[in-house]
């Protein structure tokens, strides 16, 4: 398929775009690889619609941006190792992503980005939501951009496992944690202000879900400045909402975007394969 081909149309004027006039299921010519990576980087998170793939073409598209980043708290597909499974079932009621997040912010080198393809959905219910945290920055005053600046804050795993940040329906049980290991303490300080690595953007780089505390700060102090700033990143006018059908896959920027995986389907069902990116240091 031509690079010509491809359509690109804006969900919103922060984040977001859809993606027209490919099918991934066919291996991406060099236009069309660059296309989609140029539209990634502007919009953050990228829809696809009517797609049917393979897990190995799914693994295939990812790999076309990079190395496969395995998580080692999510489920693998059967048969694919570099392919992760976000599942619930019908008796569970927490889900996977049910707060806002950047993924693995704790590491030292949290991945690029990830796609996920739509294998069984609920008749209703179970959207995504993307926060644009590119935008969110350019929204502070100059006087918070400079009071951030320089500053860098600690992102913890066990941060969004511990009992006093979850909801009732969100608890993780001992055994749970027992069965994650180290992964349970893995932490990383990393800038506030981060660069874009590939368009140069300045990114707000914290998140309800793994940010601890600004280094240096308590978290006792660091809370009003964190709750300020999540308050401003989740505002209507700064995100966009994706209705899953069968067949969608929606690749986001790890770097630009946060997401939030609804949790409004209890009793059903809801199977997605993940594929995530290698990504690079945050720098400032």
């Amino acid at each position: 398929m031509k690079t010509n081909e491809i359509d690109i149309l804006p969900v919103s004027n922060s984040v977001g775009a859809e993606i027209l006039g490919i099918n991934l299921a066919d291996t991406l010519s060099d236009g069309d690889y660059q296309k989609i990576r140029k539209a990634l980087c502007q919009w953050g998170v990228l829809f696809f619609k009517d797609q049917d793939i393979t897990p190995d073409q799914h693994l295939r598209f990812g790999q076309r941006f990079g190395e496969p980043h395995v998580s080692k708290t999510i489920s693998k597909v059967s048969g694919y190792p570099l392919v992760g499974e976000v599942r619930k079932e019908p008796d569970q009621r927490r889900n996977i992503g049910g707060n806002w997040h950047t993924d693995h912010s704790f590491s030292e080198t949290p991945p690029l980005g990830s796609i996920l393809v739509a294998r069984e959905l609920p008749d209703n219910g179970g959207d995504t939501l993307f926060a644009n945290m590119s935008s969110a920055f350019q929204k502070l005053s100059s006087g918070m951009r400079k009071t951030l600046a320089g500053m860098s804050a600690v992102h913890a795993k066990k941060n969004a496992l511990q009992s006093k940040n979850l909801s009732a329906d969100r608890q993780v049980s001992d055994d749970e944690l027992q069965s994650m290991g180290q992964a349970v303490r893995e932490q990383f300080i990393h800038p506030v202000i981060a660069k874009h690595p590939e368009t140069g953007r300045e990114i707000l780089y914290v998140n309800p879900t793994y940010t601890v505390r600004f280094d240096g700060w308590t978290e006792e102090e660091s809370k009003p400045l964190l709750n300020f700033l999540y308050d401003q990143a989740i505002s209507p006018e700064n995100t966009c909402r994706f209705q899953w059908d069968e067949g969608s896959v929606v690749f986001w920027d790890n770097r630009t975007v946060w997401h939030y995986a609804v949790n409004d389907y209890h009793g059903k069902r809801r199977v997605l394969h993940r594929v995530s990116v290698k990504g690079s240091k945050v720098s400032a």
